[in-house]
């Protein structure tokens, strides 16, 4: 099921498909005890925010709340290349040789075989 959205531009439509929110699902993927990203493949978002706003909305009708491993966390222990082909890491509170990572630090990178080597320079 998908809103078709008319543009500016006369006959062009674009469409978008919005997520639904399906409680019965929700519920089941809670009793299941589902990860956040298992729950997002399971019910079709595609978006970790989309599964937020639609847990929470469970939680005040069901009135009670709801522990999903992985909801609130961000997979900074893997993370993702981005369209672009670029890789984000977040070093924020990263302890290396004794010092914590502060902004400015130059880093050498090097790939080994199937592993990306970061040295701080």
């Amino acid at each position: 099921m998908s809103k078709k959205t008319t543009t500016p531009v006369e006959g062009a439509t674009n469409s978008r498909i919005e997520s639904r929110y399906q409680p019965g699902l929700l519920r089941q993927c809670v009793t299941e005890g589902l990860t956040a990203d298992a729950m997002m493949e399971r019910v079709g978002i595609l978006h970790k925010q989309t599964l937020r706003k639609h847990l929470l909305r469970l939680m005040a009708e069901d009135k009670t709340f709801y522990d999903i491993e992985g909801l609130f966390l961000r997979g900074s222990n893997l993370p993702k290349v981005n369209p672009k082909g670029r890789l984000t890491l977040n070093l924020r509170g990263v302890i290396i040789a004794g010092q914590e990572v502060q902004e400015g630090d130059l880093f050498q990178v090097r790939v080994e075989e199937d592993r990306i080597v970061l040295t701080r320079g």
